[in-house]
């Protein structure tokens, strides 16, 4: 798989969605709010987008892959070993939350057959780093 130029992704979310209260593109004015989050980089590794509710619920949106943290838990899926990515629709529609404007959660399936649900903020920041990950999956 051909790696995706950090600055094609971004330009997707740019077009595709927007900033929001809780998801920000990183950038070096804003990188001293998110130290955690950008502790999980690695060495040359470009941060894209950042959605965090507190410091045990966020995502990292980067060049070469996610990061997610919630429920107790820290997943980091790179781009190459994604399958799909898709909106949980099962868990949006068991929770009532029937309007997409209103969705917040994405199904990551791996390589190894596991998925992973990872939460986002509602409305552009989601559809932004839906179609951003989408992009990223080749799908």
């Amino acid at each position: 798989m051909e790696p995706k130029k950090p600055s094609i992704l971004l330009s997707i979310f740019k077009r595709k969605g927007e900033e929001g209260i809780k998801t920000r593109i990183i950038h070096e004015g804003n990188k001293s709010i998110y130290p955690l989050q950008l502790s999980f980089l690695l060495a040359a590794e470009q941060p894209l987008v950042c959605f965090r509710e507190d410091d045990a619920n966020w995502v990292l949106v980067t060049g070469d892959r996610v990061i997610a943290s919630g429920k107790g838990e820290i997943v980091s899926l790179p781009y190459g070993e994604l399958v799909t990515v898709n909106m949980a629709l099962a868990e949006e529609y068991k929770d009532r939350v029937m309007m997409k404007t209103d969705f917040t959660r994405l199904v990551l399936k791996a390589r190894n057959g596991e998925s992973h649900l990872i939460t986002l903020e509602k409305g552009k920041p989601y559809w932004g780093i839906f179609q951003l990950l989408h992009f990223a999956v080749g799908a």
